[in-house]
């Protein structure tokens, strides 16, 4: 099939464009698109792709394509996803789908008019290896959950790619677009939260829709959705704490994004009065690395510990296995368009809990 990539960024050239490359039985990179001229040429040399745009919109229209990879700045995703289903693509979206409800329920609803067409939105997490042998688990030897315990508290992506894969950073990006899209952006979060929503609140949102997207998406895969009962932040919205219901049991979230200890401690303990199951994730940004899960059993007299894995598949590559099989065998992936807009309707119920 033949891929298309708006967007190549960071994210991009260390995860989708290496994958894409390595799985030649399933995907041909034929066009490339970003603002930065010598960014697109970079990544057409060091590939070998024959079209580039500097346009988005061109490549969708005039690139020989069937799949177009949504890989740009958030505020653009719905925008490009709309224009390539009316151009008769697949189209894979990265998280988050859009900023807010109202431009997602829209996509949604014309989604409904090409049927044959696939949207699948990037939520890696979901599809390794960890996550679905809990899933597995949870759903073949079932016990009463007492306590959830999740979080996303890390170190950023800088300090892993300074010492692995090198990535380019252009200089050629006109200032003009950067305005474009900080206003779009301002805009999107206006119609999300309200324009006369706090500092705190806009930071806290563009840190769950960025990172939290990943941990809610999984937990609500496995538990549903919560009732949230309270919400804690630093002042500046950088750290944050949620307090939620599910069906019989409480739950707490944390999320630290502005830490330079360098960690990476994004894991989902799920506590079952004996049983514990704990899902811990590794930085995306150091690819390969084993991931392992861990069932902790105790009765009166001993207690077993099971380590399942390691695992080195790496969960964007089975992202995209997972996509390409949808598309041969016509059938829509879990992470579907409606499915994230479920994050970004809690999201917003968390920050109003916030702002009260």
């Amino acid at each position: 099939m033949k891929a298309g990539i708006i967007g190549l960024g960071e994210v991009a050239q260390l995860m989708h464009i290496p994958i894409l490359s390595d799985m030649r039985e399933d995907f041909t990179i034929t066009a490339v698109s970003d603002v930065s001229a010598s960014l697109t040429d970079f990544i057409a040399k060091k590939y070998g792709v024959k079209d580039t745009f500097l346009n988005a919109d061109d490549l969708i229209e005039k690139s020989d394509t069937d799949i177009i990879f949504v890989l740009s700045p958030d505020q653009y995703h719905c925008s490009y996803a709309e224009k390539a289903l009316k151009a008769g693509k697949h189209v894979f979206v990265e998280k988050p789908a859009a900023l807010f409800s109202g431009e997602l329920e829209g996509l949604v609803e014309i989604k409904k008019n090409y049927p044959s067409q696939l949207v699948m939105v990037g939520y890696m997490r979901r599809y390794s290896d960890i996550f679905l042998e809990a899933k597995q688990i949870l759903t073949q030897i079932p016990q009463k959950t007492e306590y959830l315990r999740f979080r996303d508290i890390i170190c950023e992506a800088p300090f892993f790619i300074r010492q692995t894969r090198p990535v380019f950073y252009p200089k050629d990006v006109p200032a003009s677009i950067i305005e474009e899209g900080n206003a779009r952006r301002s805009q999107h979060l206006d119609l999300a939260l309200g324009k006369d929503s706090s500092p705190a609140a806009r930071t806290a949102y563009q840190m769950l829709t960025g990172l939290g997207c990943h941990s809610f998406s999984a937990v609500r895969e496995l538990f549903g959705i919560p009732k949230i009962l309270s919400v804690t932040t630093s002042p500046n919205g950088e750290h944050l704490i949620v307090v939620m219901e599910f069906d019989g049991f409480l739950g707490v979230y944390e999320l630290v994004n502005n830490q330079d200890i360098v960690q990476f401690d994004a894991a989902v303990e799920i506590f079952q009065k004996t049983r514990k199951i704990t899902i811990k994730y590794e930085t995306p940004y150091v690819r390969h690395q084993p991931m392992s899960l861990e069932v902790i059993e105790s009765s009166l007299n001993e207690t077993k510990t099971t380590l399942y894995g390691p695992s080195w598949r790496d969960p964007f590559r089975n992202e995209l296995e997972e996509f390409a099989a949808c598309i041969r065998e016509g059938r829509e992936p879990k992470t579907t368009l409606k499915d994230a807009n479920e994050d970004l309707f809690l999201f917003k119920k968390i920050i109003e809990v916030m702002e009260r």
